[in-house]
């Protein structure tokens, strides 16, 4: 009975055997000879036996040009297989999707309303059917890091600062701040900002959009006003800056145009054509729509010989304004022959000190340890309207000090300081500047309209005929200038000296009375007052004081309902001038552009010069090749980039790249 059984179970593992012998490939059939060794193998191993399984073979489907009439097409993505997209709800669908049957299936479930649409239905819906690529599935970090590397840019640009800035200063900075206050995951998201060279690519792309912002504001036909002025960069290149004045969002907005290189430009005409390249030809604006220029007083710009002003006056219709400033500058250069020695003497001992690096310290060293107020002079510069003012105000400071110090050094320039005529007129000299400096701030600023700049030139013309007036009287008064009337009163002075003193300031005073009137001449204020209703609309309430302007009927009965509304005299009084008259044009439209067309043009080229400012800190002897055409556009700009704007362009770039 065990024999059986036995025999049974041999029988058995010998066919389950031949079975996993037969399924494996180039496998020979099971012989006498060695099937009881197979017997015997399986035996052993049949506790450790594990079944193979056929592994199941996929099948990659195509798209067929048919299943449009179910609404599908195929989905255009790179690197993979094809993919069915619905034209109807754009959703995308697995490959193994891609049959008719699951494709009708769809169109039923999602789109019932739309079993019985003819084939042209869905050939019309496939023209709208958007592609997506793979750019544009950016995670959020990503997207916040590019935003990041903009905004990164922008700053380092603002702040005329080199390209290197980003990576080894805020970058790293960044990071330190980050990791301390927070854990070390949320540093490395930060590392993901970009480095130099894609700062410089961001600052080119921020300069374009803000260009093209600036741009398209011109070019949709309102008027504006520009101020360009020209000047020499560290290279010794010529650089023409050019700014422009124009109404948006109810009010002026003062705006960066462009730098030109002049290198080429051998004359003047050259100039207005460099100008007329760049404002019709690049910008694409009409010369008729400038209605305000402004430049200094320079000859090549205004001189007899040159054609600039006048070309620009022909081609547009707007008026000529010589800068504020600049003129207040040419004002301050006239000084008698007496006062004009004392002013280089001050000059040479700045030179004699500053001129040599030991003695400015030695200076230095010396101040500090007397305890004076300032331990270092200053240069002096035609070209920086306020440093005749400074440079005095520092030397008659430390006049004490210079004075032991040139001794020291033996120089002969110390025998001036002893000399009290000479130190009464650097006094007055010290004083006379300083208000001078006074009145050029005030012209200085954005946004300044000609009625706040005449006032305040109108105001010193009449206060130089007061002073001159408590000169000349019994009892001279010498109030008006602080230190000189402080070294009257703290030295003993000979009347005589005193009075050969006063007659040289009354003769500079006189002068520059006179100065005044011939660069700002009466003329300039009688239009002004016959348009004064423009700065205070609101005075004209009574019916005959209107007659007295030069306004025709139509604007007169404007000027009645507009000074008889006390609603918009809060308005007068809460927004700026401009502002008020660009929110009434649409009630008050004769008035209004009449106003608009005197306020709209610049009174200085202030802006240029704080161009020239700015470029001067870009284009540095180590940096002599940058052009600086972007940095310059991003640092100097009104407009404020639109982020959103910025980053649609990115993807924009990414998919043309595709």
């Amino acid at each position: 009975m065990d024999h059986f059984f036995f025999k049974r179970k041999r029988n058995n593992e010998a066919k389950y055997a031949k079975t996993c012998s037969s399924s494996t490939s180039g496998s020979r059939s099971v012989t006498s000879d060695n099937y009881e060794k197979n017997t015997d193998s399986n035996l052993q191993t049949s506790t450790a036996f594990e079944p193979h399984f056929k592994k199941k073979k996929v099948t990659v489907r195509r798209y067929n040009e048919d299943y449009l009439k179910y609404g599908f097409i195929k989905c255009e993505k790179p690197f993979e297989s094809d993919r069915p997209q619905c034209v109807i709800c754009n959703n995308i669908l697995a490959n193994e999707s891609l049959k008719p049957s699951k494709l009708k299936r769809h169109l039923e479930t999602q789109h019932a309303e739309l079993i019985d649409k003819p084939l042209e239905y869905f050939q019309r819906k496939k023209k709208d059917v958007k592609s997506p690529t793979p750019f544009l599935n950016r995670s959020a970090v990503s997207e916040k890091a590019l935003l990041s590397s903009y905004v990164v840019a922008y700053r380092v640009a603002r702040g005329k600062l080199a390209y290197t800035a980003a990576e080894k200063i805020i970058l790293p900075a960044c990071l330190d701040m980050v990791r301390t206050i927070f854990d070390d995951k949320s540093a490395d998201k930060l590392k993901t900002i970009p480095n130099d060279n894609t700062i410089a690519l961001r600052i080119c792309t921020i300069a374009e959009h803000l260009e093209a912002t600036l741009t398209t504001r011109l070019q949709s036909g309102i008027d504006f006003a520009v101020q360009f002025d020209e000047s020499t960069d560290t290279g010794s290149c010529t650089a023409l800056l050019v700014y422009v004045r124009y109404t948006w969002q109810g009010d002026f907005m003062e705006d960066f145009l462009c730098c030109l290189n002049l290198t080429s430009c051998l004359s003047e005409l050259d100039i207005f054509t460099e100008l007329e390249k760049c404002i019709v030809g690049h910008y694409n604006l009409n010369w008729k729509n400038c209605k305000g220029i402004t430049s200094d007083g320079t000859a090549n710009i205004t001189g007899k010989q040159s054609r600039v002003i006048k070309k620009l006056l022909e081609v547009t219709s707007a008026t000529w304004n010589h800068c504020f400033i600049h003129r207040e500058a040419l004002v301050s250069r006239e000084i008698p022959q007496n006062l004009m020695e004392v002013l280089k003497n001050a000059v040479k001992v700045v030179n004699f000190i500053k001129g040599n690096s030991l003695n400015s310290r030695l200076l230095e060293i010396f101040c500090s340890e007397v305890g004076a107020n300032y331990t270092h002079l200053l240069y002096h510069t035609k070209v920086r309207w306020l440093s005749q003012g400074k440079i005095l105000s520092r030397v008659y400071e430390l006049r004490n000090e210079i004075h032991v110090f040139l001794t020291e050094k033996k120089s002969h320039l110390a025998t001036i300081f002893k000399e009290d005529i000479w130190v009464m007129k650097l006094a007055y000299l010290t004083d006379i500047f300083g208000i001078l400096n006074e009145l050029s701030l005030k012209l200085q600023g954005k946004n300044n309209d000609v009625f706040q700049q005449m006032e305040q030139i109108q105001g010193f013309r009449k206060t130089l005929v007061l002073w001159q007036a408590r000169l000349k009287s019994n009892r001279p008064s010498y109030y008006m200038f602080p230190r000189f009337l402080q070294h009257i009163e703290e030295n003993v002075i000979n009347e005589n000296i005193l009075e050969e003193i006063k007659l040289e300031i009354l003769l500079h005073l006189t002068s520059l009375s006179q100065t005044f009137n011939h660069f700002f001449p009466e003329e300039k204020f009688e239009t002004l007052r016959q348009n004064c209703w423009v700065k205070d609309p609101f005075a004209f309430r009574n019916p005959d004081s209107r007659t007295e302007l030069d306004l025709v009927p139509e604007e007169e009965n404007e000027l009645l309902q507009l000074s008889s509304s006390f609603t918009l005299k809060n308005d007068y009084e809460a927004l700026s001038l401009s502002a008020f008259w660009i929110k009434i044009k649409e009630d008050f439209p004769l008035l209004s552009r009449k106003s608009i067309l005197l306020l709209l043009p610049f009174t200085t080229t202030s802006l240029c010069e704080l161009g020239f400012s700015v470029l001067t800190q870009l284009k540095t002897k180590e940096r002599n090749g940058f052009s600086g055409a972007a940095e310059m556009r991003v640092a100097l700009s009104s407009c404020v980039p639109d982020w959103n704007e910025l980053m649609s362009r990115q993807d924009t770039r990414h998919v043309k790249s595709i």
